[in-house]
């Protein structure tokens, strides 16, 4: 099944490649990078209170093509921050990568078919922590997510989209298969997984006054062999530009895969801090 899958999803970004390649057309470039810090240090302070360092980085990046045959979208976001309390070791409070390349073929009429591949993991190691120890439970491209799917997207208006499709999903792991690539009840520990699948994708983004954006996106992914589990990653950012330099950003993450918990999961992180517009 995931080699049929597979040699669908080939076969429609042939063809597509194939009927743009007569097309000439400009890219359109986009880098927005912010970066927030902070330090306190006391000495002799007869009030109380623990030396702190912070920091986080964010980069994201858009190139786009567009032109009256095709979108070609490629896509790019960068986030990694740490904190540091006291004699404490440091700990990261954001770390993600996610990268996604898709490419929409434009009919003369709604909905156009679409080629998308996708890949998300983390830079630095992660860890669970207790009182006097602390237990690495993940690493860069361990684990690491890789989606291929194809099939058909519809905007309705120019700020919401909705995508539907085949799609073939695989979970690479090296050192740390589970939870995340293993399969529970089986004497042989698994690296990698790989499921095929329906894939829905409804991204949302709107531009609020002169300086307000909101963005978010939710990836639901049905196995074909478990259609009753369903896995869902919703992302949202609002983002405020409050000075030419200074901005705002509000991030919210529910992430749910039966396969790794049986609970949601939520990570949520504030920054305020300076923006660049690179390109």
């Amino acid at each position: 099944m995931n080699k049929i899958i597979a040699s669908i999803l080939l076969l429609s970004a042939i063809i597509v490649a194939q009927d743009t390649t007569e097309v000439d057309s400009t890219w359109q470039k986009e880098a927005i990078g912010s970066l927030s810090f902070s330090q306190a240090h006391f000495d002799n302070w007869a009030y109380g209170g623990e030396n702190t360092i912070a920091y986080q980085f964010d980069l994201s990046v858009k190139l786009i093509n567009n032109n009256d045959k095709y979108i070609w979208a490629h896509t790019g976001k960068i986030a990694l921050g740490n904190s540091k309390i006291g004699d404490y070791d440091a700990k990261k409070t954001i770390d993600e990568i996610r990268l996604e390349s898709l490419l929409t073929y434009l009919w003369k009429f709604q909905p156009d078919p679409y080629v998308s591949f996708k890949g998300e993991t983390q830079i630095a190691p992660g860890y669970v922590y207790d009182d006097s120890d602390k237990k690495q439970v993940s690493a860069f491209l361990d684990p690491a997510y890789f989606t291929l799917s194809t099939g058909f997207i519809y905007n309705p208006m120019g700020d919401l989209s909705v995508r539907f499709g085949a799609a073939v999903k695989e979970t690479i792991t090296k050192d740390y298969p589970v939870p995340f690539a293993d399969e529970s009840g089986t004497v042989e520990i698994e690296k990698t997984k790989v499921e095929s699948g329906v894939e829905s994708v409804i991204a949302f983004s709107k531009k609020i006054g002169e300086g307000t954006l909101i963005k978010s996106t939710l990836d639901v992914f049905n196995n074909f062999n478990c259609f009753n589990a369903t896995d869902v990653k919703w992302d949202t950012d609002i983002i405020t530009q409050i000075t030419k330099h200074i901005n705002f950003k509000f991030n919210l993450k529910l992430f749910y895969d039966e396969d790794i918990s049986t609970q949601r999961q939520l990570n949520q992180s504030l920054l305020l801090g300076i923006s660049y517009t690179i390109l």
